[in-house]
């Protein structure tokens, strides 16, 4: 049987490359306007992308369309993936292959059980708490749930980025098509309607966003931090044809790991989810809530941490606002999800649940001429805690989504 699900693609221009590491995710980053070589903007892409190749070890290529336009209200930023629909079969497989870390073990040990799948002969299929379906079974209702343990498309596919399918060295999808490595993995668009401080090194200005911080963020989203609870948010009311829904709402990798309590995958936009790698019994780090929809949930994209309250430091990088002045962080969280999903991270992410890393330490260690930090994580991690408080989260009033 032949799946089929409109996936976003991208079309690559005149590459060039972001040299990474031996051992190292690398990036080639392809200017479709406003980052040209020598721009501050295609400075501070490279200084983002190598953060991401310091820190993911998979030997791999990423290709990304990088630009500036005008965005929707309020957008400072926003990322189209290319994604690649795979089995829940291969999904599990291949998360059990790329295990190499202790988070991995953790993680893929506790992914839920896989039933009967309805849809893909001899396929697996997974349980979940999901929003109701309408009564003309064309929308989602957007204050109800439902246990969806029916087999079919939702249940027994997932929708991962193709950079993500890259780490975990997949090679063809769920109908057994080829995945084609050498088109754009992503598109990542910058608003021309805000302005961004490019050098975060004496804090951010205080009527600027941290242009960095949200580019490390973009390139995130491409890496493989998805979920497809912004599917379920976006089809309430009537939104395809009667008995073809749910072949339109499919997870991502990252939603193995949203639970809603223990044993309780939770993909709806009504409860309180988690990132989990105990299977639900514990939120890791002690707080780990995901946002919950932009139409029917808390107000910010499900692809997002829960969002922060003014003043309080973020869950991670991937939270979903910026404010003006305020400097970004990546945090242990934001590495254990990309440890769980397939990617290889350079260090113990469970041994070092305390790492923050804000982007005035990435400029120094990667802007072109700046003195190199330690080479070592272990020297780099002694002094993560004690980052100075005056350059850490300077929120201000207003709060800009990143998607």
């Amino acid at each position: 049987m032949k799946i089929s699900k409109r996936l976003l693609g991208t079309v690559a221009a005149l590459c060039v490359v972001s040299t990474g590491t031996a051992q190292a995710a690398t990036f080639v980053l392809t200017d479709t306007g406003g980052t040209a070589v020598g721009t501050q903007a295609r400075n501070g892409f490279e200084i983002a992308a190598a953060y991401w190749s310091s820190v993911l070890k998979d030997n791999v290529t990423i290709n990304l369309n990088i630009g500036f336009s005008a965005l929707g209200t309020g957008i400072l930023g926003s990322t189209g993936s290319a994604r690649s629909l795979l089995s829940m079969n291969q999904t599990y497989n291949a998360l059990n292959a790329d295990r190499t870390s202790a988070l991995d073990n953790q993680a893929v040990a506790n992914l839920r059980p896989l039933g009967t799948s309805t849809s893909i002969p001899g396929a697996g299929a997974v349980t979940f708490t999901g929003n109701a379906i309408n009564a003309t079974n064309n929308g989602y209702v957007d204050t109800a749930t439902r246990i969806d343990n029916d087999g079919g498309v939702n249940n027994s596919t997932t929708a991962v980025t193709k950079a993500s399918a890259k780490a975990l060295g997949l090679t063809t999808d769920v109908n057994g098509t080829a995945i084609n490595y050498a088109t754009a993995d992503g598109s990542i668009t910058f608003s021309s309607a805000f302005a961004f401080d490019f050098d975060p090194t004496n804090g951010i200005d205080a009527d600027s966003f941290d242009f960095i911080g949200v580019a490390i963020h973009e390139i995130g989203h491409a890496l493989g931090f998805v979920s497809g609870v912004d599917s379920f948010d976006a089809r309430t009311g009537p939104a395809v044809t009667a008995g073809t829904l749910e072949t339109f709402v499919v997870a991502s990798q990252l939603d193995l790991f949203r639970y809603g309590s223990a044993g309780n995958l939770d993909w709806s936009t009504q409860g309180v989810p988690y990132f989990s790698i105990d299977g639900g019994v514990s939120q890791l780090f002690g707080d780990s809530r995901f946002s919950t929809g932009v139409a029917n949930g808390d107000g910010r994209q499900a692809s997002h941490w829960k969002d922060s309250a003014a003043g309080v430091p973020q869950l991670g990088i991937l939270d979903p606002t910026s404010g003006r002045g305020q400097m970004q962080e990546i945090t242990a969280l934001d590495l254990a999800a990309y440890d769980a999903i397939g990617w290889n991270v350079s260090f113990d992410v469970l041994a070092n649940s305390g790492y923050r890393y804000t982007t005035a330490q990435v400029y120094r260690q990667f802007a072109a001429g700046a003195v190199p930090e330690p080479t070592t994580w272990g020297m780099m991690i002694l002094g993560f805690g004690m980052v100075g408080a005056s350059a850490r989260y300077r929120r201000r009033s207003t709060k800009v989504a990143v998607a």
